[in-house]
């Protein structure tokens, strides 16, 4: 009992510093609804469930998700069963509660804006409830999906999943209305036992982003998918202990054992362990008849030189060898899967090596006697799992490669040519590159890299693929041109500057620029400089795209300095930086 509270402490704690040490991250909440094709094995109809995801995410392309659900008006059904038409007459259908709860590993495939598929893997609890009998089974579940960006911060989320898990059917159609040995319950009981079984279901849902980073907007967790050059390969031995739950046959044992796995990102990673029980919970050499095994994602929530917070999720096996004596000699010691949760921190010793330390919820489940049940209905087990090492990381050793060199490798030399005339215009200092020019420079990258795809598909002649490339380019160039608007505001100074314009109005101000010089006298210089300020002020009021306002206003420019050029003659003067003003000789 003492383990278990300190356990609470220690989470608690450590959720409290991973909280304050959280960067870049995105929180999210998704009711859901889904329609489940039950198991005929499970003897329940098909239904709906409701519930919905609370969790978070790494990055644009990485989601962990706590998820719960519930059924809605479900019953029993006996027709998976080959039965006997006087059982088949003697069965009632009866009302079936279903809840879920688990958590969810999320991952986004990188397509274009409006559009993007995921997969999803998970694991949790399922809680069964009939004819006032609880049964609890361990579940894995997987799943395809795609996700539309509603809006930026709502997206609706479909997705086909399957569910395994355990269940034994005969406590849902039992008749707890007869003895047990009447007709109807005593082949209930010599004919349906437990069962392994996959559900199929599809689900709707509607994500909506309440916090943290905005969903369309790169951090510099995105910014690290963008290659693997921070791949390794790890390798943990380690020393564990695990406190059995009180209802557990198992004696509380210390392990030994190691992990093996990669990290994909200094964010991110999967491990593979491995962990086989010392005799007489003490630490020797003396190994036990248990072991279990079994993979686990890794998630960082910060990188630093200091202590690291981090978050695991897992599955594996409880393996009993046939030897293995439990706190009761006699008692039946049976072999189970298991889920695992974890809240951990390592302490970095040098760039390949880490201490580690980390404090595991490990959920089984067991058989638990009821008066109301025909047969013992599996019960939950929650027991707790240190374990504590050090970690050896393996990777090739290269040049520092930042997310900037590889936007500077996609880069057309236009985009250069256009930042180097920007510097010389602006006469400023180089500076380190901001967050906000980062998000620029990651649209512009993502433009170039789609324009190359285009021109791939012309070559190939594939019309069709490059249709779709080129709605996708003008999403990205739609989304750079939004976060420059809201985010990259014009100088004040520079005001006075700006001309927008269509190629229209353009066409429009040159033909009555001309035509008013080739008039010659028939209009004063003032009258003349009055009706071009006019039409300027006229054209200002039209708001374009960036790039479109870029290339006018140097037309427009370069069209001033011609009329600049012809009116000299005349004597007169028409400034572009300033305020237009009429200067002759002599005057001012």
């Amino acid at each position: 009992m003492k383990r278990k509270i300190f356990t609470s402490f220690f989470a608690i704690t450590l959720g409290f510093n991973a909280v304050a040490q959280v960067k870049d991250i995105s929180f999210a909440i998704a009711p859901t609804v889904e329609y489940v094709l039950w198991n005929k094995k499970s003897a329940i109809q098909n239904g709906f469930m409701v519930g919905g995801y609370v969790g978070f995410g790494f990055g644009k392309n990485l989601e962990l998700l706590g998820s719960y659900s519930q059924s809605l008006g479900l019953k029993s059904r006996i027709d998976g069963f080959s039965v006997p038409d006087n059982i088949r007459d003697a069965f009632t259908s009866s009302d079936v509660d279903v809840h879920r709860w688990g958590g969810e590993l999320k991952g986004n495939i990188p397509m274009t804006y409006s559009f993007q598929p995921y997969v999803t893997l998970g694991a949790g609890i399922q809680t069964i409830k009939a004819n006032e009998t609880k049964q609890d089974a361990i579940y894995y579940a997987f799943g395809l999906g795609t996700k539309f960006n509603l809006t930026r911060r709502l997206t609706l989320n479909l997705q086909a999943k399957g569910t395994y898990f355990n269940s034994d059917a005969s406590n849902i159609l039992y008749k707890p209305s007869e003895a047990r040995t009447s007709t109807y319950n005593q082949w209930i009981t010599d004919n349906i036992s437990n069962e392994k079984m996959l559900n199929w279901s599809l689900q709707a849902g509607l994500q909506l982003y309440l916090g943290g980073r905005n969903p369309n907007e790169l951090t510099e967790l995105d910014n690290s998918y963008t290659n693997l050059k921070n791949f390794k390969v790890v390798v943990a031995p380690a020393i564990g202990y695990i406190d059995f739950d009180d209802d557990n046959n198992f004696r509380n044992t210390y392990l030994a054992g190691a992990s093996l796995g990669f990290d994909f990102t200094e964010y991110i990673g999967v491990r593979g362990f491995y962990y086989q029980a010392m005799k007489e919970e003490k630490v020797s050499l003396d190994f036990d008849k248990l072991s279990l095994y079994g993979a686990e994602f890794l998630a960082r929530l910060n990188v630093s030189n200091g202590v690291v917070p981090y978050i695991t999720v897992g599955a594996g096996y409880l393996n009993v060898g046939k030897d293995y004596q439990g706190k009761v000699s006699t008692a039946e010691n049976k072999s189970s899967i298991f889920a695992k949760g974890g809240l951990g921190l390592a302490i970095p010793l040098s760039k390949h090596l880490e201490l580690f330390g980390v404090a595991n919820l490990l959920y089984t489940t067991g058989n638990e006697s009821a008066d109301n049940a025909l047969k013992s209905p599996n019960k939950l087990q929650s027991n707790v799992f240190y374990n504590a090492g050090i970690r050896i990381k393996f990777a090739k050793e290269n040049e520092k490669y930042t997310y900037q060199d590889l936007v500077n490798e996609l880069q057309t030399t236009e985009m250069k040519e256009g930042k180097e005339q920007a510097k010389v215009q602006n006469d400023t200092k180089a500076t380190p590159i901001s967050q906000k020019q980062k998000d620029i420079d990651y649209f512009n990258a993502q433009i170039a890299t789609v324009e190359k795809q285009i021109q791939l598909a012309y070559r190939q002649n594939d019309i069709n693929n490059a249709s779709l490339l080129l709605k996708e380019k003008e999403k990205w160039e739609e989304l750079r041109n939004n976060y420059v608007a809201e985010h990259i505001p014009y100088p004040s100074d520079n005001q006075a500057n700006l001309v927008r314009m269509t190629p229209e109005q353009l066409q429009t101000l040159i033909s009555e620029i001309v035509n008013k010089i080739e008039e010659g006298e028939g209009k004063t210089p003032d009258q003349r400089i009055d009706r071009l300020e006019k039409l300027l002020l006229e054209i200002n009021n039209d708001n374009k795209k960036i790039e479109e306002q870029q290339k006018m206003n140097q037309s427009i420019l370069e069209a001033v300095k011609n009329l600049e050029g012809n009116i000299q003659k005349t004597n007169v003067v028409v400034p572009t930086g300033q305020k237009m003003n009429t200067t002759t000789k002599g005057t001012k």
